[in-house]
């Protein structure tokens, strides 16, 4: 038996077209789905801090973003500077060229808010490592000694009151922007199958509380686990889905973010994609060189044509 999917379709979903700007945070699946809407010749700022899973540490990069609060305490992990605010990918060698790249980042997602046509945030995980010196949930442990944190299952409500803080500030800068949020269908079984669960519930509630503030929901989620519900669309750790179930998700996207006319100007920009892709048998011949000068024509021809496209 196929579950339909027509009851999962977004009722007055916003519309997205080339020119427009697109920032991504959140979870790994976060990442997967922008590399689809990079191919597809959009221009998106994904997880300048690096890959989050805990929707309150995502919350606090928006404010710490538009300096509503301060930044948490740097952490050395043998001879490398980190940040509980961020992933383990934003690091430095010393705590001067940390800061440094922190404000960096944070600019960057500042600036991108401001011009940012739509924000989507994938929530992993209501699991959270709450750092004992300060009471603050932090956005990765960087391996620090567990007596360090209280890990705990944070409520739908106090994730909510960040984000109703974010919310606000983030509608004061861009008062246009629309927000969409997800749930991320990974696993995360290393917390166990039942705590998993237990997590995602708490944020299917946190979602059903931001409904009141006038954001949208994707269901990548259920897309997943519920409509494909087979572990042959996930990877052989059984834990995250493959391209094929990723693929699955942006099929169902298309029609719900685009109008016609821009997935029409899609397929134009996969069709000059996969002529990139084409794999020359002689790479050195005048054959193929050829060919390349001909894609090179159709590319800058193309981009000529419609320049809001992002190559």
């Amino acid at each position: 038996m196929s579950i339909s999917t027509a009851s999962l379709i977004p009722k007055n979903f916003p519309k997205i077209q080339h020119g427009d700007s697109i920032v991504q945070l959140g979870s790994c699946f976060s990442t997967n789905m922008s590399l689809w809407f990079r191919r597809a010749g959009f221009q998106v700022l994904d997880n300048p801090l690096g890959v989050v899973f805990h929707p309150i540490p995502l919350a606090k990069q928006i404010l710490m973003a538009l300096s509503k609060v301060e930044r948490s305490s740097f952490v050395q992990k043998e001879d490398v500077f980190l940040s509980y605010d961020a992933s383990s990918a934003i690091y430095s060698m010393d705590s001067k060229g940390l800061d440094e790249l922190l404000n960096q980042q944070l600019r960057t997602l500042k600036n991108s808010l401001e011009k940012a046509r739509i924000l989507v945030i994938t929530l992993g995980s209501a699991h959270g490592y709450r750092l004992k010196e300060s009471g603050s949930i932090v956005a990765n442990c960087h391996q620090q000694p567990q007596i360090t944190f209280d890990k705990e299952l944070i409520r739908a409500e106090e994730m909510f009151s960040e984000w109703k803080s974010a919310l606000s500030v983030l509608k004061e800068l861009n008062p246009t922007i629309q927000v969409v949020f997800t749930i991320s269908p990974v696993r995360y079984v290393r917390d166990g199958l039942l705590e998993n669960s237990q997590s995602k519930a708490e944020l299917v509630r946190l979602v059903s509380l931001l409904q009141q503030e006038s954001v949208h929901y994707f269901p990548s989620y259920e897309l997943v686990n519920d409509v494909l519900r087979d572990y042959c669309y996930f990877e052989v750790d059984g834990v995250h889905p493959n391209e094929q179930a990723t693929e699955f998700v942006w099929d169902f996207l298309k029609p719900t973010l685009f109008s016609e006319k821009t997935n029409e100007l899609i397929e134009e920009i996969i069709k000059l994609r996969k002529m990139e892709e084409h794999r020359l048998l002689y790479p050195e011949s005048k054959k193929a060189e050829d060919y390349r000068n001909q894609l090179k024509q159709k590319r800058e021809s193309f981009l000529s044509q419609y320049p809001v496209v992002v190559w």
